[in-house]
């Protein structure tokens, strides 16, 4: 992590226990269990990150404590269903789990991520990606909804493994990547760091490289298996909301890779 990175989220810190005073009477306040996919710059190994950093600062205005177990991304959504987790983090719009739906608080932001000046670095729509080699995540071709697009492009292979999904664009080998913006930033920052220590000599991390928003933005829910809870959450996340809190915690976790992904990614 960053320094600057480091000392935002301290500033944060201090602004956030200034601001976050438990509501009123809330729901038995209780320690909550909740299992989300460990995908960071979102979720690190320990719950932290962009929507992760949100959550916790909503559940502790309403007098809760939330403990996550970190679970490889896709796992979390079967885990729920099939545990005891009080909670799920986080939910799809299309998706429906036990429990009780919160409003959506933050969104995720797919779109192509490619080689700046290479002449894709201004496309608006995937129709643009035809003709051109794409690497995506697994079943993209059906939840992005580019199932129209298959035969079109000259070919796209699935990886699970992120780093499998940003090399192929560093070799040129892929014209684009398409998945969340955020995600495979971060993603990329790491093999760059890699780069500099000799572990990546078969691709060029110093390509210039821009993300392009090419997909509608994906509103997250959680889901809670008590409705009280879900009522308690939609209400302090309002409160926070107001206050400006929340911006303030996911906006440094964007900033530090707004060279990559510009004006094209939400704060939240």
């Amino acid at each position: 992590m960053s320094v600057k990175l480091s000392a935002t989220r301290l500033f944060w810190a201090v602004s956030l226990a200034a601001v976050l005073v438990p509501t009123a009477h809330p729901v038995s306040a209780r320690e909550i269990q909740m299992v989300a996919p460990n995908i960071p710059p979102h979720f690190d190994d320990a719950g932290k990150g962009r929507i992760g950093d949100v959550i916790n600062a909503v559940l502790t205005q309403c007098g809760h404590q939330v403990r996550f177990t970190m679970v490889p991304f896709g796992r979390h959504w079967r885990d729920y269903k099939l545990g005891t987790y009080d909670g799920l983090a986080t939910a799809e719009a299309d998706q429906s789990f036990p429990g009780f739906s919160t409003k959506p608080f933050i969104h995720l932001q797919d779109g192509a991520t490619v080689i700046d000046g290479g002449g894709l670095e201004n496309i608006t729509t995937v129709e643009q990606l035809a003709g051109k080699r794409i690497v995506a995540f697994p079943n993209a071709q059906k939840i992005l909804g580019i199932e129209h697009m298959v035969s079109k492009f000259a070919d796209i292979r699935n990886r699970s493994n992120r780093f499998d999904q940003v090399r192929p664009l560093l070799a040129k080998r892929a014209d684009a990547v398409l998945a969340d913006g955020l995600i495979t930033a971060h993603f990329l920052n790491i093999l760059r760091d890699r780069a500099k220590k000799g572990k990546e000599p078969d691709i060029n991390t110093g390509l210039p490289v821009k993300f392009r928003r090419i997909f509608a933005k994906g509103p997250q829910r959680l889901y809670f298996r008590d409705k009280a809870v879900t009522d308690d959450f939609d209400r302090c996340h309002a409160d926070l909301e107001k206050k400006g809190v929340l911006d303030g915690l996911a906006k440094p976790y964007v900033d530090l890779y707004r060279n990559i992904l510009g004006s094209q990614y939400p704060v939240r």
